[in-house]
């Protein structure tokens, strides 16, 4: 078998298909498997997964390992190959990490709710243009926003107070409904627009946001590991939260409200997270004619406002050709790839021949080492002159008659993504490709090849 030849005509192909990266860049981060699979000709399929994922398993423990992560779940999905890399521990307790654990993942519950409304919008439900005081009355001060406004994250809200301040559900909901709208056609990524987004939907179908996530999403792509309500039975599962044992999220508006909204709250494993990107794909759950939504850049954000390049959708990143230095997606990946992530430090990014999860959970590190990570923060920050931060929360909600704790910890500046989430952007962009490869060296010998390669490697 000429494998040098299949290897350029597939690096003609992922250049024909897009991306940012030159093809002396495509080649150098996937050579490797050309090597390895020279050197191991009589290999399987699954021993030449195993070798090109050692890089990647030996950064997760080093990460893992200096900064303060108890644990990870890493995915991917190139093709008939399914990779799945877990280890470290649940939380504090030195509990091993689980094949089957649930993370909460913050932000990227945004991405869920884009696709009901999106499926909505397709059923003639409500439109683009229809305005929120229309297809809801409760919202009483947001003049003539629009879906569209939502949809696209091109509205600032401004509140009466912050909703965790609020001590009951019903406090929380009218200071949500009595928002006023500050300016439209900016960018502006905020929770409130999807939070707000949650309860339209809900006025207008009459059905509660858990039986359209069920409907739309987890019952059309058979999920058993999606949840909004986390069954008792599963508490011991999740991770990623500091209110674990409640099987509560690390999100105080989410909280304030009961527990989730449309912005936060889904508690979910790297296979049913892979699952959604491989729905989202197919057209399964989501309108293939607005799939572009997701990976087109919408209304132009200064590039020197941090990452920017969000998709016209609002809550993705899309590609860009300077890659991690503007996007949470890596040059190497195509052109029509983006990503949804979450600031507990969890992602998906999906791409027309890959699927990849990134899930860690520094917020479940404990109270007490986040309190110390904390105070080396504002050390630094003191130093510099800089006002201290507070990273480590406590909120008291009144439910039922009783008082109820909760904790947040940010995690974002003790796990810095820098130095956690943009390298295994890069390692899962590099070994997505490297399997890309693989996968047409198993074609090339043969054709009519449809076996599944199940790696599920935990250290």
């Amino acid at each position: 078998m000429n494998y040098d030849k299949i290897f350029e005509n597939f690096l003609d192909q992922v250049q024909k298909e897009g991306t940012y990266a030159t093809r002396e860049e495509l080649a150098e981060a996937t050579k490797k498997m050309l090597e390895i699979i020279k050197a191991n000709k009589d290999a399987t399929p699954e021993e030449l997964v195993e070798a090109v994922i050692k890089d990647n398993v030996k950064f997760l423990e080093e990460m893992r390992n200096t900064y303060p992560v108890p644990g990870y779940t890493v995915g991917m999905k190139v093709g008939n190959i399914n990779v799945k890399l877990y280890g470290g521990y649940m939380d504090e307790t030195s509990r091993q990490m689980s094949e089957n654990a649930l993370f909460d993942i913050a932000s990227v519950t945004k991405l869920y709710t884009q696709i009901i409304a999106y499926n909505l919008i397709k059923e003639g439900c409500f439109s683009y243009q229809d305005k929120i005081k229309d297809l809801d009355s409760r919202f009483t001060q947001v003049g003539d926003l629009t879906v569209g406004d939502v949809l696209t994250f091109t509205t600032e809200f401004k509140t009466n107070g912050r909703l965790s301040d609020k001590q009951t559900i019903s406090e929380a909901k009218d200071c949500l409904y009595n928002m006023n709208v500050v300016a439209t056609g900016k960018y502006n990524y905020n929770d409130m627009g999807m939070m707000l987004m949650k309860e339209v939907m809900e006025k207008v179908t009459g059905k509660s946001y858990e039986t359209l996530l069920k409907e739309y999403i987890t019952d059309k792509l058979s999920l058993k590991n999606t949840h909004l309500v986390l069954p008792s039975s599963k508490i011991e599962y999740l991770t990623g939260t500091p209110n674990a044992q409640y099987g509560m999220v690390n999100d105080p508006s989410a909280l304030s409200v009961g527990g989730y909204s449309g912005h936060a709250g889904i508690k979910v494993t790297s296979d049913d997270l892979i699952s959604l990107g491989e729905g989202f794909l197919t057209g399964t759950i989501f309108p293939k004619e607005n799939q572009k939504d997701a990976y087109t850049p919408g209304i132009t954000i200064n590039p020197e406002g941090g990452k920017v390049n969000r998709g016209i959708m609002g809550n993705t990143y899309t590609s860009h050709e300077k890659g991690l230095a503007i996007t949470y997606v890596d040059k190497l990946s195509p052109i029509q790839s983006f990503v949804s992530q979450g600031s507990t430090r969890t992602q998906i990014t999906v791409g027309p021949d890959a699927i990849s999860t990134i899930l860690l959970n520094p917020s479940s590190m404990g109270i007490e080492r986040a309190k110390e990570e904390e105070a080396k923060i504002n050390l630094a920050r003191q130093e510099k002159g800089q006002a201290p931060l507070s990273l480590v929360k406590e909120f008291t909600f009144e439910r039922n008659g009783n008082k109820v704790k909760y904790q947040l910890i940010d995690a974002r500046q003790m796990a810095p993504d820098s130095k956690t989430m943009e390298p295994i952007i890069t390692m899962n962009a590099i070994t997505s490709l490297r399997l890309r490869f693989l996968n047409e060296v198993i074609k090339e010998y043969d054709h009519n090849y449809q076996k599944e390669i199940n790696i599920n490697y935990h250290k």
